[in-house]
């Protein structure tokens, strides 16, 4: 599948489950961050810098959404299969 619509379809799922997702410029060329899920007065938020690579992006939001409650969600199961690989991954 595609890039751009595996990342469209991890930003819906983040939007379906109310996890903003915040891009912005991140860290320094001496201190490189491309992003990941934090919580700012109990909301969760994922931070990505655009300029990181798509395949990055993709892995970000994986990695973040891999611990939300997504077993009542209706996902693509090429999409599961990715956050399931980006849960077992994080162990």
């Amino acid at each position: 599948m595609e890039n751009s619509k595996v990342l469209g379809y991890l930003e819906d799922l983040a939007f379906r489950l109310g996890i903003e997702i915040v891009y912005e410029k991140l860290g320094e060329p001496d201190f490189p961050v491309d992003g990941d899920l934090c919580k700012v007065k109990r909301v969760y938020k994922i931070l990505m810098d655009p300029a990181a690579p798509i395949e990055a992006q993709i892995e970000i939001l994986a990695q973040a959404l891999s611990s939300s409650k997504i077993e009542e969600v209706y996902l693509l199961p090429f999409i599961r299969e990715i956050l399931e690989k980006a849960q077992k991954s994080s162990q």
